[in-house]
């Protein structure tokens, strides 16, 4: 059994998911919204990983499916929104800025 968490597209296209030994531990939902911006709606992580870098790694996975498309993420969920606070290399695709 992998010992390593695994992040992938969800099949529906509205997000990424992190799997550990094949069980879903975090999810990150999203949204696009015309052909230049994605919403961040919510995140799940279950409560063991909470602590870690697994919500990070999940916004990490919607930046790059960002900055490869060409969009800009807005940050609907108060963790993704407080990751994005703490990330400053995550500033090239942020719409907006709110404060957490």
């Amino acid at each position: 059994m992998p010992t390593y968490i695994e992040y992938t597209e969800m099949e529906n296209g509205r997000g990424f998911c992190a799997r550990l030994g094949g069980t879903q531990i975090g999810e990150i939902d999203i949204a696009i919204i015309g052909a230049n911006r994605i919403i961040i709606e919510s995140t799940y992580t279950a409560s063991e990983y909470s602590d870690g870098d697994l919500c990070k790694n999940l916004v990490r996975c919607v930046v790059e499916f960002a900055r490869r498309s060409g969009r800009k993420i807005l940050c609907l969920c108060p963790r993704a929104q407080s990751v994005f606070n703490r990330c400053p290399e995550f500033d090239d695709v942020r719409l907006i800025r709110v404060a957490a």
